[in-house]
């Protein structure tokens, strides 16, 4: 992971966020709330957390993902992870 730039992680979050909600990936903005802007819910976001887990071979705990809204957010998180 920590070749990994901070860029391809961005794009990788935002694609994970897209393909779960079903929204095109342009509507997925980094400050764009999980529930409120995206429409997301709570099983959602367990499956979100379940393919950032596998595609950054991490783990985050539950207070962690209920604290992540937002692509901006969960980039700094796996970036923390990373460093």
């Amino acid at each position: 992971m920590s070749t990994v730039h901070s860029t391809d992680v961005r794009t990788a979050i935002t694609e994970i966020f897209a393909t779960v909600l079903s929204l095109p990936g342009d509507q997925v903005t980094g400050s764009a709330h999980f529930y409120d802007d995206l429409g997301g819910d709570s099983l959602q976001k367990l499956e979100v957390v379940a393919h950032l887990e596998a595609a950054f071979d991490c783990r985050l705990s539950n207070e962690e993902a209920a604290e992540n809204d937002t692509v901006d957010a969960f980039v700094r998180l796996v970036g923390e992870r990373a460093a």
